[in-house]
């Protein structure tokens, strides 16, 4: 069995001023690094082999913490930063409700059909996120990995394993810093979504999953 612990970034202060950030790069905020370190405490518990993450900033940096903790390098994957949104990227959520209303609220409701100007689509995001997990996956075959990236495209991956429709794409939460794991069987390579958007509690002990990643 290969496991893989997917998770999201901590808050970025882009997050926290709720700006679309895409492909940019943005610095933790303070209350992302706390958010990292609670990661971090949680995962050094279970036995990690591999540690991976975007190549975008905000992913390295959380990805950086939690791997020193463990003592595990990062290898950066470019195919798991997060999507491109166009025209969009860079704007707060209240300017493009403003400047975009009618594309906004079909964003909320059909996002698989809404064609933001310049931006990737959602199923050229889960092509390209797929693909870079799958070839993670491949080169830890019976191995635990650690991959942090986006609550975007981590949703688009999970959807892939669940065969779920990216029209759903909000129906599934990712909060800053949560964790899903996948068990993937060696002789089936069939996946099995086990936790979806745990989140460990700030300034506590963390909460196990009944004691283990499986």
């Amino acid at each position: 069995m290969t496991t893989l612990i997917l998770c999201r970034h901590g808050e970025t202060e882009s997050n926290a001023a709720q700006i679309y950030q895409g492909q940019e790069d943005g610095k933790l905020s303070k209350k992302g690094l706390s958010q990292a370190k609670a990661l971090a405490k949680t995962l050094s518990k279970f036995k990690i082999d591999s540690v991976y993450s975007s190549d975008l900033k905000r992913a390295f940096d959380t990805a950086s913490i939690i791997a020193k903790r463990l003592g595990k390098p990062v290898k950066k994957e470019p195919g798991l930063k997060e999507r491109y949104y166009g025209e969009w990227e860079g704007l707060r959520f209240d300017e493009i409700i403003k400047k975009h209303n009618s594309m906004y609220q079909t964003w909320m409701k059909n996002p698989n059909k809404t064609k933001i100007s310049g931006a990737e689509s959602l199923k050229a995001l889960q092509k390209r996120g797929v693909a870079a997990i799958n070839s993670i996956v491949n080169r830890n075959k019976g191995k635990n990995v650690l991959v942090v990236a986006h609550g975007g495209i981590n949703r688009t991956i999970l959807f892939g394993f669940l065969g779920i429709e990216l029209n759903y794409f909000w129906r599934i939460k990712q909060d800053n810093c949560c964790i899903n794991v996948v068990m993937i069987d060696g002789k089936t390579d069939i996946p099995k979504v086990l936790l979806v958007n745990y989140t460990p509690l700030k300034d506590k002990e963390p909460r196990s999953f009944n004691g283990s990643i499986y």
